[in-house]
């Protein structure tokens, strides 16, 4: 289990800078009155370079959706993270929040997203340097210059450059985030502003060392507390050892690679953008993106503790046997890549009598990508600066019995249309549907083949293993519709729905399972009232969402009853294997921007839901030959809290701005049984603001004011169980929010 993950990328990460784009940037919504640019999605506890997610009551799968210059950065959430070549900062003219509608439209999923939109020369010199520090070590500039350059023509240059040891110094690397990007806009603006055009190439080098995990005591009644003196967030929980060494799963030969180039993502982006406007209203809108980028992660996630007997095998690297608690690490390896073409072409415009607002735009996305994901297991002491555990005399073991590979080519061709209507001066209507061609093809390793089977030691190399050609073809389509009628001024009804089906993607190739071929639909409703005034911004709606076949490859523990490979009877194995089912959640949602005096703004939003399994049943079959079957149908689902609060005010006075936020997630369950269980948390923000004069001015801020451990996580050999006494006292690891942190930021503008 996750906490919603990832801060702004933005160099200001959680400074005050970044919460007047998140706070002070709220506008009348142009569609509906539904508190969706009031979402904060430029801030969160978890990191200091992702933003992070908002869920409508569905777990959320990869990273938050990030547009920049009206594409996706990048062509899926998974190949290469978004956030690798991304960050809000100076570099960017706006950022906005995207609702669940227009998303559903623009990308055909259901859920929120980041727009922004690359910094392009004006009609006069413009030049912002910004400076971050933390008391962690952390240091990051973010530094633009833009110019006319005459007859219309404009050059905008920036720069980024994040250096983070993080709140967990490691031995293994001076610096756990090493990010720099580098970003030229040429632009031509003609005819009286009517049309301006711009082509921007950004670099970036982006190095991220995952590691927000650390050991504590689950006390059984949802309570944690510290284990062995260790401290969240502060303490290491890693090995120094720099290097991984995986068995190579296209060419079957065990392979080292240093730790800092194991994390490594290289990426070039081309972006051309093309903005046209006519006297009657009518405007074009286009966009063309190339991308090139490489992507290396070593990503060594939580497998659970153990404890280790003389028998065990465990020992230390000069031969002396080890007894106590071991935790395991399941390391990915993942080498992957992505080689995409991106273009669309939107037209919008009016009505003569100004009471329709209509759009049309169609998109033509291709994509080459692959990727080849090796796979071990290891273990390290369960202790502050841990030393590395050898298990019957070897480093890893249980290599690629969970191993990923694909290498293909996806095509999408859709096209969009949608219109407002203000039918009168009490109802409006709007309205837009969505059509998406789909061809998905290229090379795997799954299924067809009985040879592809995952099992320790596998390799593309072994005997009887064949790439098998898939090329499949798919139609998703998407609708939207919203209802708006005004009761009185500013109080009203409103409703909206939508509705979007999918398909399995080329990722989904990667594993042994043959992806399903089924479509997997997402209906989203909500409707209630809206209250608006000069001192109130308020809506209040129910919810609901339903997504069916979702896909999912929980990790499963198993206590193996017979020796398998490597692994001895008695201890716990690792299962991982696409499961397919449905979700449901009910709920209702308030949200309100109030401002009661001039300079004071508060925003509040408050959530109740109920996220629900749905038939969900799975028979899995371990390595020793054992089937066991479950049934999670009408269980809560796990990592989603059934009970939301969210409070931010700030208050402007001269030259100051002080400003707080705070945000509450009730109980989250750990396991689909339902039988465990994380209390109620809260995350806490806050800052104050001071503009010395036109050219500079500073910002302050604090995240986790109340030093909240945050401890959060899953217990893997857990996940089946329903009798929650033997694990009373139960020593666990998972991740943590980042802990109590100051920020300084210095900005400089021209």
């Amino acid at each position: 289990m996750f906490f919603v993950r990832a801060l702004t990328a933005t160099l200001l990460s959680i400074t005050t800078a970044t919460i007047v784009v998140a706070q002070d940037a709220v506008a009348d919504s142009v569609v509906s009155s539904s508190g969706d640019s009031n979402r904060n999605v430029l801030m969160n506890a978890a990191s200091v370079s992702q933003p992070r997610q908002i869920s409508l009551g569905l777990p959320i799968s990869g990273h938050a959706y990030l547009y920049e210059d009206g594409l996706p950065v990048s062509y899926y959430n998974y190949q290469i993270y978004p956030y690798k070549s991304w960050h809000s900062g100076v570099s960017h003219e706006s950022v906005r929040t995207t609702g669940p509608q227009d998303m559903a439209l623009k990308y055909g999923v259901i859920t929120y997203s980041v727009d922004s939109y690359s910094k392009l020369a004006g009609d006069t010199f413009e030049g912002k340097v910004n400076y971050t520090f933390n008391h962690f070590g952390r240091h990051a500039v973010d530094a633009n210059v833009s110019t006319p350059v005459g007859k219309g023509w404009g050059l905008s240059i920036s720069t980024y450059h994040n250096m983070d040891p993080g709140s967990n110094h490691l031995d293994m690397a001076s610096l756990q985030e090493s990010i720099h990007f580098y970003k030229a806009a040429v632009s031509k603006t003609w005819n009286d502003g009517r049309g301006k055009a711009g082509l921007v190439y950004q670099y970036s080098h982006n190095k991220e060392i995952i590691e927000n995990y650390g050991p504590f005591i689950f006390v059984g009644d949802g309570s944690v507390k510290e284990y062995d003196g260790f401290k969240l967030g502060i303490d290491q929980y890693r090995p120094a050892n720099k290097m991984v060494k995986y068995l190579d799963v296209a060419t079957g030969r065990i392979t080292e690679q240093d730790i800092n180039d194991a994390n490594i993502n290289q990426i070039h982006n081309v972006n051309f953008l093309l903005n046209y406007h006519w006297d009657n209203g009518l405007r074009l809108a286009f966009h063309s993106k190339f991308k090139h980028g490489h992507s290396f992660r070593a990503n060594p996630n939580m497998m659970g503790v153990s404890e280790a007997t003389a028998e065990s095998g465990y020992t230390y690297e000069d031969g002396t046997i080890y007894t106590g608690k071991v935790q395991t690490r399941r390391m990915l390896h993942f080498d992957g890549f992505e080689h995409s073409w991106m273009t669309n072409a939107e037209l919008t415009g009016k009505s003569k009598d100004h009471r329709h607002s209509w759009r049309a735009e169609v998109d033509y996305w291709l994509n080459a990508g692959g990727t080849e994901t090796s796979m071990y297991l290891y273990g390290h002491e369960a202790k502050k600066d841990p030393k590395l555990l050898l298990l019957n005399g070897h480093e890893g073991y249980s290599y690629n019995s969970y191993a990923e590979y694909y290498d293909g080519h996806e095509h999408k061709l859709f096209g969009l249309a949608s219109d407002e209507w203000n039918i009168s001066n009490r109802l409006w209507l709007y309205g837009g549907i969505r059509l998406e061609y789909l061809n998905v093809r290229g090379w795997a390793a799954n299924e067809p083949y009985k040879g592809n089977a995952r099992h320790a030691g596998f390799s593309l190399t072994d005997q009887g293993v064949e790439k098998n050609h898939f090329n499949n073809n798919h139609f998703n389509y998407a609708f939207i519709g919203s209802v708006r009628y005004a009761l009185l001024p500013g109080f009203g009804l409103q409703a909206e729905f939508s509705s979007a089906t999918i398909h399995s993607q080329l990722f989904h190739y990667g594993t042994y399972n043959y992806p399903t071929q089924e479509s997997m639909p997402t209906n989203y409703f909500r409707g209630g009232i809206y209250w608006k005034n000069k001192w109130i911004d308020l809506t209040s709606q129910m919810t609901y969402i339903s997504m069916k076949n979702s896909q999912e490859r929980p990790n499963f523990s198993h206590v193996l009853t017979k020796d398998v490979g490597d692994m001895k009877a008695g201890m716990s194995e690792s299962f991982t294997t696409p499961f397919f089912y449905d979700m449901a959640t009910l709920g209702w949602l308030t949200d309100a921007m109030i401002t009661p005096i001039d300079g004071l703004n508060i925003h509040v939003m408050f959530t109740i839901r109920d996220p629900r399994y749905k038939n969900f049943k799975i028979t899995p079959t371990f390595s020793d030959g054992v089937t066991e079957e479950y049934d999670f149908t009408d269980k809560t689902i796990t990592a989603l809290s059934k009970t939301e609060l969210e409070i931010e005010p700030s208050y402007r006075f001269g030259n100051w701005r002080v400003w707080l936020s705070a945000r509450y997630f009730s109980r989250q369950y750990i396991n689909k049984t339902n039988s465990l269980y994380f209390n109620g948390r809260w995350e806490t923000f806050g800052g104050v603001d001071f503009k010395l004069n036109r050219y500079l001015s500073f910002s302050a801020s604090v995240v986790n004011i109340l030093n909240q451990k945050g401890a959060s996580g899953t217990i893997p050999a857990a996940d089946l169980i329903t009798d929650p006494s033997r694990y009373k006292d139960y020593v666990m690891s998972g991740t943590f929010i980042r802990p109590f942190t100051f920020e300084f930021t210095t900005k400089l503008s021209y």
